[in-house]
């Protein structure tokens, strides 16, 4: 799955610090930095990084050392906050950023370790969330079990989702709104087509078909999504696949 993330730090040496340790994350993409309270506001409600690094040290439009006036500032119009850590020389600040939730507080200089340690609690974090999705239809609000999903198939502009014992849930977004708020257990194969590999019981390559359990039909795949096929063949192998 692909994350964006981006950099909240006036630092121009701790924002290429950051960069560069970053970089080593390919599921990361940095989508902007801002060095006042300002532009980091608009920078989040533009872009909506999945996490922000920011430093609370840092000049504001209403004269406060600290920049947790940007959380503020960002709840007044976001229903959920991104997930931010916080990074700074001072840890004076701990209190509030336990108060505000933050992923991780981090001292400078920047270790690669210290970074290493928030993408741990960064996937825990993201995996636990990831349990549960509300599929919302009008005023109507489905809460499911990711692992209860066997496949999506897109149908104009709504999605419909296949579920273990049958049962079809339909939503009114497009496939590719999901594509990207699912666990990695998710792979698009198709146009029209989202699997959870891990009801994948067969994979046809001459047909460009999935079978899956307890469920009559055949699934295609298309070229354009051999790679993701072949992740779930792998992923297969690993997790418990004998192939003889």
């Amino acid at each position: 799955m692909r994350y964006s993330y981006s950099i909240i730090d006036k630092d121009r040496e701790a924002v290429r610090s950051i960069s560069r340790i970053m970089d080593q994350y390919h599921e990361f993409i940095c989508v902007g930095t801002a060095d006042n309270e300002t532009d980091a506001v608009d920078l989040v409600l533009r872009k909506t990084p999945t996490l922000n690094f920011i430093d609370v040290e840092m000049p504001n439009d209403y004269n406060d050392v600290s920049a947790f006036g940007v959380l503020c500032e960002l709840r007044k119009y976001m229903k959920e906050l991104p997930q931010f850590i916080v990074v700074t020389k001072s840890p004076k600040y701990a209190i509030d950023a336990i108060k505000n939730d933050v992923l991780d507080y981090i001292l400078k200089p920047i270790r690669p370790l210290d970074i290493r340690k928030a993408m741990y609690r960064f996937d825990k974090r993201m995996n636990a969330q990831a349990d549960m999705l509300c599929i919302k239809s009008y005023g109507d609000y489905r809460f499911v079990n990711t692992d209860d999903i066997l496949y999506l198939k897109a149908d104009n502009n709504t999605t419909d989702f296949f579920m273990i014992g049958g049962q079809k849930i339909s939503a009114y977004k497009t496939l590719k709104h999901f594509e990207n708020k699912l666990p990695e257990s998710f792979m698009r194969v198709h146009n029209s087509y989202i699997v959870n590999s891990k009801h994948v019981s067969r994979i046809h390559f001459g047909k460009a078909k999935f079978a899956i359990k307890d469920v009559a039909q055949w699934i295609p795949f298309s070229k354009s999504y051999k790679t993701n096929v072949e992740t779930i063949k792998n992923s297969l192998f690993t997790a418990n696949a004998l192939c003889l």
